[in-house]
């Protein structure tokens, strides 16, 4: 009875190998069946989100009737421009999670019950999205030790600058350094498990806004940024601080070993061509270079 019990198993375990899903190519791109969420696997410790640049607009889903309702225009194209860029620099691929319903049917960056409205194929949808960032989420920590997640969106405010949301909206980045590194709330952004990991050294302001921050070194690169050291506080002007996805998967104390921000970008001179996103792309993997590699020990600049 026992050796027939071990055939059986072994027959199973067989069976499954077998049937089992081939492993994510890196670079190439998967659907859901209905095709309203993109996953492209990655091989790179960057994990890109594109919520809100899909254009479907399926009859079987019914319009959404609160909230924003428009798309963040050509930034799925722009992820892509990033994506392609980074490959070009380093012969590997980062990871783009994507969704190609257009806003007026599901947000996906928002709380389940916002984001689909009762609509049952879109709440589907929204946990294709998120089973999706899940998964690259954890197959780049596997892989890499850690994870930097670049969740990228439009903006149309008056003034014509990148807002880096790492979840501190305008309130908490009011205040002067000195205020903002004593009052723990580095612990609440998307830096967080960086920052720990950094140790005392390094300042909480130093890291959001400080001279090697992101923000300054976009601004070092011509693409004028917010927060950093030429513009630390947003003051009273509008500013984007980060959504559900940053929020969820980068500031959330039970994501550990994942970093990232929300890049809110605007539209003239950075989503509106293909040579202007094309730039971006360009100066963003220039910012991204040093940044992995002070943080991280990560060599994005080494083509393998």
């Amino acid at each position: 009875m026992r050796c027939l019990r071990s055939i059986v198993a072994f027959a199973v375990v067989t069976l499954l190998a077998v049937h089992a899903a081939p492993a994510p190519v890196p670079g190439q791109s998967t659907f859901t069946a209905d095709r309203y969420v993109e996953s492209v696997a990655g091989n790179l410790p960057i994990v890109l989100t594109a919520p809100h640049g899909g254009a479907l607009k399926p009859d079987s889903i019914a319009n959404r009737k609160e909230g924003v309702l428009g798309a963040d225009l050509k930034t799925l194209e722009l992820a892509r421009a990033l994506a392609a860029e980074l490959f070009a620099r380093t012969g590997r691929h980062p990871a783009l999670v994507a969704s190609h319903l257009h806003r007026s049917k599901l947000d996906p960056n928002r709380e389940i019950k916002e984001a689909a409205q009762g609509d049952p194929i879109a709440e589907s949808a929204w946990r294709d999205f998120h089973a999706a960032i899940h998964a690259a989420l954890d197959a780049t920590v596997a892989r890499h030790g850690f994870a930097f997640l670049i969740d990228l969106h439009g903006h149309s405010h008056p003034i014509a600058r990148l807002e880096l949301g790492y979840a501190l909206d305008s309130a908490q980045l009011n205040r002067s350094d000195a205020t903002f590194d004593a009052s723990g709330l580095i612990a609440l952004s998307t830096l967080r498990d960086l920052h720990a990991r950094s140790g005392p050294a390094l300042a909480p302001s130093a890291l959001i806004r400080g001279p090697r921050s992101l923000g300054a070194l976009y601004q070092a690169a011509g693409l004028r940024a917010i927060p950093s050291p030429q513009e630390p506080q947003p003051g009273a002007n509008p500013f984007f601080a980060g959504g559900y996805i940053v929020r969820t998967y980068a500031a959330a104390p039970d994501t550990p070993k994942v970093d990232g921000l929300q890049i809110e970008t605007y539209r003239i001179g950075v989503r509106d061509t293909s040579e202007n996103r094309a730039r971006f792309a360009r100066l963003t993997a220039d910012v991204l270079t040093p940044f992995l590699r002070e943080h991280y020990a990560f060599d994005l600049a080494a083509k393998k």
